[in-house]
């Protein structure tokens, strides 16, 4: 593994890569008729998924860190926070729709997540067919990327008494659009001259660490909710793993609390 490999990263990465999801079986009830099993299966529906999809992601980061390609690393660091933010709003809102066993909301949450495709009803008919049993008007809209982060400042606030998720967030895109921090990397100045040169292998990207431990416990803690056992307890043991091997890192208001 190269040399500036994020030790945090790597653990997540290899823990979610050895679990085995097993196949879920969807409740026999209509989606217009919203049940406690409907609920608690689209919650691990929803967890299985994030798992399978940010463990593909995770492996691609520690590929490009260990080539030293920090400049593309970025790229699923910006996403691996968004996915963050995300399972923070969905771990909080569900649970109160849950207490509150408001099963109408649940679903009503769990189909803007698990159906919900802006593209697809903005622009699908241009090219495929519309299905008149399944119009693209009555596809959902997604959850917004900037509501998930809301959720995961005030979480933040919560639970540590500040956030800097804002500026985590600031810093990854600023990386991941057309802008200046982009240009830093690969120039050199001597007076007047500018040289361009080989970029460093630096692999300090900040925040990417401790908001995959946030993930980790958001999506214990949805697990929870839909009352599943086998994967949850895998999720245990790769925090268990982190807290033993880096506690210095869980330090501030980034870090658990």
């Amino acid at each position: 593994m190269h040399k500036n490999e994020i030790p945090i990263l790597a653990i997540v990465a290899a823990g979610l890569e050895r679990i085995e999801l097993p196949p879920l079986g969807r409740p026999n009830v209509p989606n217009d008729t919203p049940s406690e099993d409907l609920v608690l299966w689209g919650v691990q529906y929803y967890g299985y998924c994030v798992i399978a999809h940010i463990r593909e992601v995770l492996h691609g980061m520690v590929e490009l860190l260990r080539i030293g390609n920090v400049a593309t690393a970025f790229f699923p660091a910006r996403h691996a926070f968004e996915w963050t933010a995300h399972t923070c709003l969905m771990s909080r809102e569900l649970k109160d729709f849950i207490n509150e066993k408001d099963w109408k909301g649940a679903r009503e949450l769990q189909s803007r997540v698990m159906e919900g495709n802006r593209w697809a009803k903005d622009h699908g008919k241009k090219y495929v067919a519309e299905d008149p049993q399944n119009p693209y008007d009555d596809i959902p809209d997604g959850l917004r990327v900037k509501n998930a982060l809301k959720a995961y400042e005030k979480y933040q606030e919560e639970t540590a008494g500040t956030s800097d998720s804002k500026d985590t967030y600031a810093l990854l895109s600023e990386h991941t659009h057309p802008n200046a921090a982009c240009f830093n990397r690969y120039t050199e100045f001597f007076g007047s001259e500018v040289r361009f040169v080989k970029p460093s292998d630096d692999a300090s990207i900040l925040g990417e660490e401790r908001c995959l431990i946030h993930f980790l416990l958001f999506l214990d803690q949805l697990l929870g909710l839909g009352r599943e056992t086998k994967v949850r307890g895998q999720l245990r043991n790769i925090i268990d793993e982190i807290l033993n091997a880096h506690k210095s890192v869980l330090m501030g208001p980034g870090g658990l609390q």
